[in-house]
């Protein structure tokens, strides 16, 4: 929509805040957030009286009903101005939103096909100049389409294509005749055109499009020219670039029945009905296009172009997804149709495969890959290594071609890093067969995976009846334990399988057996909320744990309206609830000292500080409240390695973990429980962390710390939150390393940090802890930076423009914000807190030392730190301060302003002359300061005069 408005403007006069966006990133070859653009498209919006939107075909635009309405009500928030037209087939979800909406059916009225037909007609050489020597034609042509055409377009458009071959009017008048009434008869007849054409293209046109009907997933139009160049390769063979044909040729041969959409360049049929026409008109043909796929997929995949393994960098891998971009496709739908085929010669092609090491990694990996959305650092490096082909192979339904390997010699039972079997893999992924056959072959039925999972807990885990039956039956043990005493039972509950619930039970499933953390079979049911599950395994004989597990489960459980199911599992209150309370006498009673003896044993768990064990009890509780609104993992050891210390704060240390399948390193912030009032600070910081990092997770931005996982501890001692790994630490050591950044430095640091915090202001989230310790360095060469530590992040609203305040008496003493520092009565702040913030980061980046210290307290200058930062009092003293431009110290000013309405917002600062690398005077369009005290033209800055200050690269010597 941006691009569209801004087609309409001549490029010298584009508007300066486009002019600003595009200079900022063009530098650092950075991208506009999606929030810049749609302030920036906000605006231009704002420009015009009334400005309209036309969505057509809104069922079509999203891969959901939910994400298509959410890009209607992003346009409609523009801008009172903006008035939307949405067209769609019908949609229950879309009636509900438009309820207030003016509607109009659609249907196509002669008229408009009558116009339609008329602009077809136009774009066809032949018939264009038929109708140019006989004007009745054009309406011999019009009246029969429309006779035809059943109110369709497309039905229109196609008849329209099948006249544009006609030598002769007489031809054309004699096809007017007998134009097919129905849309299979209508592809019928634009099939025929397609095999009317010369043997070549033909040929051409029948292999791409029946590869695009086939395909499991939309091709693109450089798939299809890397199919083609690819299909007359032996394997082992070099795919060069003289062997790639043009796309547009590979395309124009199909006679209108494809489109492919400019942008994304993906290749599809011209309508969803042309699909259902050739699954049922030509099955043979789509066979045999499956089978083509299938074998030119394993000709791809075996290039000699891939004979250096994996990609061991993410450069390298976004390389070779260019250079080779059907490598995707190749690798993960390779075998996905050969089930309904016979692919008695690929047996051998696979075993051929499995001798070139190389391959096979390379397959791995571009297998392992979840999204095309490759953003976080080593996304090319998450997956197993030396996975065995018996394995990779078992992602798809091939018992026979897995019996054939293994009468070669393959090992039924290797497995990869993952400690991953063909039979564990063909369990998880449902394939009946294949876990049959791999059972004959004397695959281990209770093997284990890195996590300790066997064949059995992965059918359970995603309710696979029939194949925890056949396991079963082949002795697999059903009380076998997983990591962190996981059973098959609990996995079963888990995936909302009743079915395979009672397959379990049947089979002498323990419902006692627990968790390390006191969960049972039934507490999870509860607390999930499957009322049916847990009814059937109270039913026989299941008890809710006694323990804090059950009592949690009970309480959500209730919490979700489940009042029936929780009276049913717990005890019956009421008649002790409707009987007056009674004194009790002092003596002793029989089992009392056996309770004072249990209770004395829970007690002796180690802390710094003695807790009555129900306190902890209850603060733990709440903690795994929390936990289960954001959601965790269990057995941390199981998948990481634990490796040194990287850092130690208060209430976390830092560790460098290793994931003990791909070997990729993380950062793990590593949280123990020590006593009950820490406990509940840390916690809440904890929690409030990942949350806040899991919802920034969303939609991730390149400078902001990514959150990978979240696990925590048997008892709950300990919690690790994993991030992404920064390799080269804090800004705070850079500036201590180097003394102080030069202006060019700091402007590229501030880019980012500025590009960063307009994304978390316009989720709603405040930082409240900006500073150079929690800037983390992701590159010191180019200045790549990311920001960190959301332990005292909130949301406070949705966006900039409404947002709640905030009154918490939090932050770094240096840094913090005047209006953090109010009485309480006073306290209220919001957003701007992280500008000051940032003012005092900018400060420290120029010179070396902070604006506000105790070390200035003197009797000339009789001000604490706190007086300093409350009324703002800081100077720029030489000769600190002499090489730096005046521009630099306006912004700072604009930052440090004391009143937070007169503060600079985050994009007033990424609109700063400074950040445009401009002073005032040369600006095309100088942007106007807010700044209480600007810069006059002409003006010079009054430095304070010399004063020692300790620089921070001085005081961390």
């Amino acid at each position: 929509m941006l691009q569209q408005i801004l087609q309409s403007y001549s490029s010298d006069v584009l508007p300066s805040e486009v002019v600003t966006l595009y200079n900022q990133h063009q530098k650092y070859k950075t991208h506009p957030t999606l929030a810049q653009i749609t302030e920036i498209l906000g605006k231009l919006v704002s420009t015009f009286e009334t400005f309209h939107v036309v969505v057509d075909a809104l069922d079509e635009c999203a891969e959901s009903e939910e994400d298509a309405l959410r890009f209607i009500s992003a346009i409609s928030s523009l801008g009172s101005s903006v008035k939307v037209l949405c067209t769609s087939r019908s949609s229950s979800v879309f009636d509900a939103y438009f309820s207030t909406a003016s509607k109009i059916e659609i249907s196509a009225q002669q008229a408009d096909i009558t116009t339609f037909i008329t602009a077809c007609l136009q774009d066809q050489v032949r018939l264009s100049k038929h109708v140019v020597k006989d004007a009745s034609l054009k309406e011999d042509i019009i009246g029969a389409i429309i006779q035809e055409s059943q109110g369709m377009f497309l039905l229109a458009k196609l008849h329209v294509e099948s006249l544009s071959r006609k030598i002769s009017r007489k031809d054309v008048r004699l096809a007017l005749k007998t134009l097919p009434s129905t849309l299979d008869a209508t592809y019928s007849d634009a099939l025929e055109r397609i095999y009317s054409q010369d043997s070549e293209s033909a040929e051409l046109a029948e292999l791409i499009l029946f590869w695009v009907v086939s395909a499991k997933r939309s091709l693109t139009v450089q798939d299809l020219q890397h199919l083609y160049a690819t299909r007359e390769l032996s394997d082992g063979d070099s795919l060069d670039e003289d062997d790639i044909p043009d796309g547009d040729i590979l395309t124009g041969v199909c006679s209108g029945l494809i489109i492919v959409d400019e942008e994304s360049q993906l290749v599809r049929l011209v309508h969803y009905t042309a699909q259902q026409y050739f699954e049922n008109c030509h099955h043979t043909r789509l066979l045999e296009a499956k089978m083509s796929l299938a074998n030119i997929s394993l000709t791809y995949l075996t290039l000699s172009n891939f004979s250096s393994g994996f990609c061991t960098t993410d450069e390298a891998m976004s390389l070779r997804l260019k250079q080779f971009p059907f490598l995707l496709y190749a690798s993960k739908y390779w075998g996905s149709d050969l089930a309904e085929l016979d692919c008695t010669d690929i047996g051998p092609r696979i075993e051929k495969f499995s001798s070139e090491a190389a391959a096979v990694e390379a397959v791995n990996q571009a297998w392992s890959l979840k999204t095309r959305k490759f953003q976080h650092t080593n996304w090319s490096q998450e997956f197993p290594r030396h996975v065995p082909v018996l394995v990779l192979i078992s992602a798809f339904c091939l018992p026979e071609v897995l019996q054939y390997l293994v009468s070669k010699g393959h090992k039924i039972n290797a497995r990869g890093s993952d400690g991953e079997t063909a039979l564990i893999r063909s369990a998880g992924f449902g394939h009946v067969e294949n876990v049959q056959a791999l059972l004959r072959l004397g695959a281990e039925v209770d093997a284990q995976d890195h996590m300790d999972e066997t064949a059995l807990q992965r059918a359970a885990r995603v309710g696979n009846e029939t194949i925890a039956k056949i396991l079963l039956e082949k002795g697999a043990d059903v009380n076998m334990k997983a990591a962190s005493d996981l059973t098959a039972l609990m996995s079963a509950v888990s995936s909302g399988n009743l079915e395979v619930v009672k397959t379990l039970v049947e089979a002498g499933a323990d419902f006692k057996a627990e968790t390390v953390w006191g969960d049972s079979a039934l507490s999870i049911a509860t607390r999930s909320g499957q009322e049916g599950i847990a009814s059937f395994l109270f039913d026989q004989g299941a008890i809710l744990p006694k323990g804090p597990a059950g009592r949690r489960a009970s309480i959500i459980a209730s919490r979700k309206g489940l009042h029936q199911l929780v009276r049913k599992l717990t005890a019956n209150y009421d008649a002790v609830a409707d009987k007056p309370l009674e004194r009790q006498s002092s003596r002793l009673m029989e089992g009392l000292a056996d309770i004072q003896e249990t209770e004395q044993v829970a007690s002796d768990t180690k802390t710094e500080e003695t807790i009555p064990e129900q306190t902890r009890t209850d603060s733990r509780t709440e903690f795994l409240d929390d936990m289960e609104e954001i959601g965790y993992n269990i057995g941390f050891h199981k998948r990481y390695d634990l490796l040194q210390q990287l850092g130690k704060g208060h209430y976390a240390e830092v560790y460098l973990c290793a994931n003990r399948v791909t070997g990729v390193r993380y950062a793990v912030k590593v949280r123990i429980f020590v006593s009950q009032a820490s406990e509940k600070q840390r916690s809440a910081e904890l929690f409030r962390e990942a949350k806040m990092m899991r919802f920034l997770q969303r939609d991730p931005h390149p400078n902001i710390l990514r959150f990978v996982d979240l696990f925590a501890e048997h008892s709950f001692e300990k919690t690790y939150l994993i991030m992404e790994l920064v390799p080269d630490g804090e800004l705070f050591n850079y500036i201590v390393l180097n003394t102080r950044l030069s202006e060019d430095e700091s402007r590229k640091v501030f880019l980012q940090l500025f590009s960063a915090l307009e994304f978390l202001h316009d989720q709603g989230c405040i930082h409240r802890d900006i500073k150079p310790e929690n800037i983390l360095l992701a590159d010191k060469e180019n200045l790549v930076i990311k920001i960190s530590d959301f332990g005292l992040a909130k949301i406070i609203g949705h966006g900039t423009e409404k947002w709640e305040w905030v009154t918490t008496l939090c932050g770094t003493p240096s840094y913090v914000a005047p209006e953090i520092l109010a009485t309480d009565s006073k306290r209220k702040y919001g957003f701007p807190v992280d500008i000051w913030s940032s003012g005092v980061v900018l400060y420290i980046c120029l010179c070396g030392f902070p604006p506000f210290s105790d070390e200035l307290y003197s009797k000339e200058f009789p001000f604490t730190l706190t007086q300093q930062i409350k009324t703002g009092r800081f100077d720029y003293p030489s000769p600190y301060w002499d090489p730096v431009g005046d521009p630099a110290l306006d912004l700072i000013d604009s930052m440090l302003v004391v009143d937070m309405e007169k503060r600079f917002t985050v994009r007033q600062c990424l609109e700063h002359p400074w950040m445009r690398e401009a002073v005032p005077q040369i600006l095309a369009e100088p942007i106007r300061t807010e700044s209480p005290e600007p810069m006059e033209e002409g003006e010079e800055r009054r430095n304070a005069p010399f004063q020692k200050r300790s620089l921070i690269s001085d005081l961390n010597k």
